[in-house]
């Protein structure tokens, strides 16, 4: 027990430096496969295909020529084999009929077969001959050492026995090549059966020849095989590629084409968003111009009218004094009216606001307008968007609230604003009557100017509006727009 312990420390040190070896081994194989992958991902899918074709194509023509070769070596081999045990046994058999009683051959035949090995062309291609009884003993042999050796029954001695002929290229390790040995590196070894007129085994013959001119002709044939697989996987190949090729150029040429009209689609997508962005910035200015116009004309007028009012005395003031008070009356709603036109058709200063501080400030402008209490819902890192998006969202969301107000007697709103796959969504809810409880109100902004006009500068910057009924009552407004590329959410 203790020696096998100590021999098991003694081998441990030598597993132990080759683990190393392995696992450096192991890593180096991991990184070039690595590599090769990443290599081969790199190439186009023609080039991915001629490669792998080139791959499949390859190894299965070596597979196939391997098979063929194989196939060609062993039916060559054993049709010549068969054809010399044939040649063989037509001048061997007559002189050895005699080991079908007798153990021995006789002198007679002795000679017989000697002068056959020397005098005949069979005697110049073996190189050496054996006659073996059917107990394993050598009866005969051009070494005459070997006769009355015996060896064990094996291998194609055997099979020899048992009435069948066996070839194979022997490297001469067996006991009893121990004579061929010192002249040859190997020889072609064949064992056929030889049979009385019965047709009974009565002994086997053994002989070798050199396999220089059969494995010439087998060479040969090989040869030939693997120039027509060799040659037919060439065309194979050729054929696959110059196919999959032309698919891959028309391919390729579609999807250039395609790419362009989508680079042509997408600048034009950019020039529809650029003319609405300047056409709702020109809206703006013409309002503002609008406004301004409303504010230094007709407000300015109906001003002095009724300081003019007012400084009228005398008789004729007092007796118009009742149509006085009716024109002062509708002179001072005219002015507040158009006051408040001034101030919804000017809109505050964007430049310097986040898209919150804008949505806040309609919200708060409509709060002291109405009393109505407005909640404002921000979404965590609102994005930065223009100016043009900002005076959208602030139209659309200062409408949707009027209407509330105005159509659905609401009492309170609620402005949410969120972001979701690149595109920014303003929903304005309400408790008031609901749309559908509103007479003519138009959801398709056909008969409502303020629907369709919240509509149309949505659709202008490639978003959509969507106006329904809301749980549990009242309406909700929902405009949805894509984010330009650059605008980023705002921490």
């Amino acid at each position: 027990m203790r020696r096998t312990l100590s021999f098991a420390r003694g081998a441990l040190p030598g597993l132990s430096g080759i683990a190393p070896a392995l696992r450096s081994w192991l890593t180096y194989v991991r990184r070039l496969a690595v590599r090769l992958l990443r290599g081969f991902g790199k190439l186009s899918l023609f080039q991915q295909f001629a490669l792998l074709t080139l791959v499949i194509l390859v190894v299965g023509a070596y597979v196939i020529g391997s098979y063929v070769s194989g196939e060609i070596r062993d039916k060559v081999t054993q049709r010549t084999s068969a054809l010399t045990a044939l040649y063989v046994d037509s001048f061997v058999s007559p002189h050895l009929q005699e080991l079908a009683t007798n153990h021995n051959v006789s002198e007679e035949h002795f000679a017989h077969l000697d002068l056959l090995l020397k005098n005949t062309s069979l005697g110049q291609k073996i190189v050496a001959f054996k006659i073996w009884h059917l107990d394993g003993e050598v009866v005969y042999a051009n070494e005459r050492k070997l006769i009355g050796t015996s060896f064990p029954i094996t291998g194609g001695l055997a099979e020899a026995l048992a009435g069948d002929i066996h070839t194979e290229t022997s490297t001469l390790d067996d006991a009893e090549n121990v004579f061929e040995r010192g002249q040859w590196g190997r020889l072609m070894e064949t064992y056929a059966p030889i049979r009385d007129e019965t047709g009974r085994v009565i002994g086997v013959s053994e002989f070798y020849h050199d396999p220089a001119e059969l494995e010439a002709e087998v060479n040969g044939s090989q040869i030939k095989g693997w120039f027509m697989v060799g040659g037919a996987t060439g065309v194979m190949y050729l054929a696959l590629v110059g196919l999959v090729g032309g698919a891959s150029r028309t391919i390729v040429g579609q999807h250039s084409r395609l790419e362009q009209l989508a680079w042509r689609n997408a600048d034009l997508a950019k020039r529809v968003r650029r003319a609405a962005v300047r056409k709702s910035e020109t809206d703006e200015q013409l309002l503002k111009r609008l406004a301004q116009d409303l504010h230094d004309g007709p407000a300015q007028d109906i001003s002095l009218a009724l300081l003019r009012i007012d400084a009228l005395t005398g008789e004729q003031a007092r007796a118009s004094r009742q149509d006085a008070d009716l024109t002062r009356t509708a002179l001072t709603s005219a002015l507040k009216e158009i006051r408040e036109i001034c101030a919804g058709l000017r809109l505050p200063e964007m430049a310097g606001l986040t898209l919150g501080d804008v949505i806040k400030k309609v919200a708060n402008a409509h709060r002291d307008k109405t009393g109505n209490v407005v909640r404002v819902a921000l979404c965590a890192g609102m994005p930065d968007v223009d100016v043009p998006t900002k005076i959208v969202l602030y139209r659309i969301i200062q409408e949707a609230l009027n209407n509330a107000y105005r159509h659905g007697a609401a009492t309170r709103e609620l402005v949410r604003v969120s972001v979701d796959q690149g595109k920014l969504q303003v929903e304005v809810s309400d408790d008031g009557a609901g749309i559908g409880n509103v007479p003519d109100a138009g959801i398709d902004g056909r008969t409502h100017f303020g629907i369709r006009g919240m509509r149309e500068r949505v659709e202008m910057l490639g978003g959509t509006l969507e106006i329904g009924a809301h749980t549990p009552r009242g309406t909700i407004v929902r405009a949805v727009l894509p984010l330009a590329v650059g605008e980023s959410s705002d921490a």
